[in-house]
């Protein structure tokens, strides 16, 4: 008798190394198992954002009245 997988089974074993810290994954759905590149990516990340905030741009390339 074969086991037949579980629907969503594969997304939940994504969850849940996400959750145990396995996996990184940053805002554009980047991952990686490596902390060090997990960093770079989050730093990548904050340095784009701040500089949409010094454009002036409040959302996804909507500058501030």
């Amino acid at each position: 008798m074969t086991a037949t997988p579980e629907p969503g089974g594969r997304a939940r074993q994504h969850e849940e190394a996400l959750e145990s810290g396995e996996v990184y994954q940053d805002a554009e759905g980047r991952r990686t198992t490596d902390a060090d590149i997990g960093a770079e990516h989050a730093d990548s990340e904050a340095e784009r954002n701040a500089e949409h905030l010094e454009r002036g741009e409040i959302g996804p390339g909507i500058p501030e009245k």
